[in-house]
């Protein structure tokens, strides 16, 4: 299962199934593209971490992860997954390039 669809899982147990796949269609990109920047921006090699919350409050998202020096060039990993204290990733996980298309 790629990080995509463990994220919309979570989305959909706290929205319902219908309602969670429309929201997970416009937060999971949004989230995602934002905490790239951030890792892009920030330093090689130092963990980084970003909170998201939707504006009704039901989701509270934290992401963790660094930017790495890899043999193609900079890796972009997430390294922890919080949403509403629930873990979901247990190994970290490439951003690059199963989940930003």
């Amino acid at each position: 299962m790629i990080f995509q669809e463990i994220l919309q899982n979570e989305i959909n147990v706290i929205y319902g199934p219908e309602y969670g796949n429309k929201t997970g269609k416009v937060l999971i990109p949004a989230f995602l593209g934002d905490f790239r920047k951030v890792l892009e921006n920030g330093e090689i090699g130092h963990s980084i971490s970003e909170e998201y919350m939707t504006e009704d409050k039901k989701i509270h998202l934290i992401l963790k992860g660094e930017r790495r020096l890899g043999s193609k060039g900079y890796d972009m990993m997430i390294t922890s997954c919080l949403c509403n204290d629930k873990e979901l990733l247990s190994n970290e996980i490439s951003i690059f390039p199963s989940i930003i298309g």
